[in-house]
């Protein structure tokens, strides 16, 4: 919605505050204003201040702002990860004193092998309600109303679409920093260039391709998981693919064209994950092209989800990481075909959560969850031609919950349970198909089997792989026999990094998932 203006300012239109009055009742505002003064703490008068101000501006949809942007402000946060040993104990590691990620991953390897279990944690949560002040957050909800108050591609976007995508303050999990006016201020030329332009999308995207160089992609950054400020990407200018994504989300917000941060926790078909950036239109939407195989797309947001899994599952509930925000929504039906897929789940009767992995890094990775009733689970949306594994999250772990199988591209599911006769044989030539690499669209090559090398090859059987056999060094075959059709195979290189991807046998050829 836009609203009309004079020379005194806005006009406050009924529409408005109709609008205002449904935000404050089916979403319940009031209530959750007053959740998040109650989790403050000691910065409880600098957010009371904030929102003080534009109650008393006389400015409605500044006052509607404020509020909806403290309401949602529960789980946003400067968040630290610090590589930690298995106990927890911080080990002294950074990325960024090595020259690239060849060293970088020596050094980690070298820590690994001396601290088993070693990995990246939070170790620290800056809390926005605890640390953001009054005057940073006035200064970011101004300086959005003032360039969708004036840019002229911006009329055409409703109050609705520039709360959601253009007056957040952050990106992800970066340090606060006040990036409108100078990335504005950068952006200055192509305004002017632009100024009689009234399609918000045209303008995006023009400002996307300008803003995307600010920040060029180092996989050096892999490891080194923190998020970073815009501050920090301006002078280091280099990053991992969800830092370029929130520089790029930073510029289009600054002159209000609008852009919304996709992201697959885990690829289905290859290793890692990725994010990337999508310019919108006036209503707030839009897509992008696919860079790998995604069983699941989801969308960052700054509004709470109130049916997200983070938000219905009870305290004392561990759910996996990637699935436990409550700020995300799933878009995975507006990238590409998707089917829901009822799954008979083995479980205990105290869980009431169960989720579909993917196979990823040489590991199965929860990336999607449903409620189990009567031992079903019903999971919507789920990308084709994808192997998957239903799971459980229990004491922290994740643990098998039924057999894998594939979903393929028509929709048809076919289950993984070797038990059919086992009369196949294979002669195996790789361990991984060609791959682009998601961040730099390089095609890295398959990954073809070494005479020099051993293999143990494995099969998915009763929730876990076991063993078929081992083929040793030199010798002149890597042949296996009798193999069932129905099976899921994993052929591991001794002394790998177990990133091999698995496969199944059609006709004799390895067909990789």
């Amino acid at each position: 919605m836009r609203l009309s203006r004079d020379n005194r300012g806005m006009l406050i239109t009924a529409q408005l505050v109709l609008a205002i009055a449904l935000s404050a009742t089916s979403d319940s505002l009031d209530d959750r204003v007053a959740k998040a003064l109650a989790m403050t703490g000691g910065n409880r008068k600098e957010i009371e201040s904030f929102l003080a101000k534009y109650a008393s501006s006389g400015d409605a949809e500044k006052a509607d702002a404020a509020r909806w942007l403290v309401a949602n402000m529960e789980g946003h946060g400067f968040a630290e990860m610090t590589l930690c040993d298995k106990e927890g104990k911080p080990i002294a590691f950074d990325a960024l004193d090595y020259k690239n990620l060849t060293e970088a991953k020596a050094a980690l390897d070298a820590i690994e092998r001396e601290h088993p279990g070693a990995d990246f944690r939070k170790t620290r949560f800056d809390s926005d309600l605890e640390h953001a002040s009054a005057t940073f957050l006035s200064d970011h909800l101004d300086g959005a109303f003032e360039a969708w108050r004036t840019m002229p591609w911006a009329k055409s976007v409703r109050y609705e679409a520039f709360r959601e995508h253009i007056l957040p303050y952050r990106g992800s999990n970066e340090p606060l920093s006040s990036w409108r006016a100078p990335a504005r201020a950068r952006l200055v030329e192509l305004c002017l260039a632009e100024n009689k332009n009234f399609d918000v999308l045209v303008v995006g995207e023009k400002v996307r391709g300008t803003v995307h160089p600010w920040t060029g992609f180092t996989d050096l950054f892999y490891l080194h998981p923190t998020d970073q400020s815009y501050d920090e990407m301006c002078v280091r200018k280099l990053g991992r693919c969800e830092d370029i994504t929130n520089m790029v989300s930073f510029g289009m917000r600054s002159v209000a064209t609008m852009c919304a941060s996709d992201y697959t926790p885990w690829w289905a078909a290859s290793d890692n994950n990725h994010a990337w950036e999508v310019v919108l239109d006036a209503k707030g939407q839009g897509r992008a092209g696919l860079a790998g195989r995604a069983a699941k797309v989801y969308r960052k947001t700054f509004a709470h989800q109130s049916l997200s899994l983070g938000a219905i599952k009870n305290p004392d509930e561990v759910v996996p990481r990637w699935l436990a925000s409550t700020h995300y929504s799933d878009v995975t039906a507006q990238y590409q075909p998707t089917s829901d897929v009822p799954v008979t789940i083995d479980t205990p009767k105290d869980n009431r959560f169960a989720y579909l992995a993917v196979f990823n890094s040489g590991q199965w990775r929860p990336i999607h969850w449903s409620k189990i009733q009567d031992s079903m689970a019903t999971f919507d949306s789920m990308g084709r031609n994808i192997c998957y594994l239903p799971m459980l999250h229990m004491k922290g772990r994740d643990e098998p919950a039924g057999a894998p199988f594939i979903l393929d591209i028509d929709g048809v599911v076919h289950p993984l349970l070797a038990h059919t006769a086992s009369t196949n044989s294979l002669l195996a030539t790789s361990t991984k198909p060609d791959i682009t690499d998601p961040d730099t669209g390089v095609v890295k090559a398959r990954t073809i089997v070494n005479p020099d090398a051993a293999y143990e090859l494995f099969v998915w059987k009763n929730a876990g792989w076991q063993s078929l056999g081992r083929v040793e060094k030199g010798e002149a075959s890597h042949t296996f026999e009798n193999l069932s059709a129905d099976g899921l195979y994993w052929l591991v290189q001794d002394g790998s990094e177990k990133l091999e991807r698995i496969f199944t046998v059609d006709d004799g050829q390895q067909v990789f998932w």
